[in-house]
């Protein structure tokens, strides 16, 4: 009985890890069509939302610090008038 030992050889395993993910991608790919709402939802809305919460204090502080400052300058300029 002669044995022979049926190894792959380095190539040939990566040949074949080659074959098998190219052949994932092809199968994963209309999951793109999917996969791109998720991917504004989950990274562009709460950059979004991020930006309104920030611009939230800044009109609130603008609101608050808008009037008087309005008033003073409005006052300043009647008083060099005269």
């Amino acid at each position: 009985m002669d044995h022979t030992d049926e190894t792959p050889t380095p190539g040939e395993i990566l040949s074949e890890v080659v074959d098998q993910t190219a052949g994932l991608t092809v199968m994963l790919l209309p999951l793109m069509t999917i996969a791109l709402p998720g991917v504004i939802l989950l990274l562009i809305a709460p950059l979004v939302l991020l930006a309104l919460a920030a611009a939230i204090p800044l009109a609130l502080g603008g609101a608050l610090l808008a009037p008087p400052w309005l008033i003073v300058r409005s006052v300043r300029r009647r008083r060099a008038r005269r």
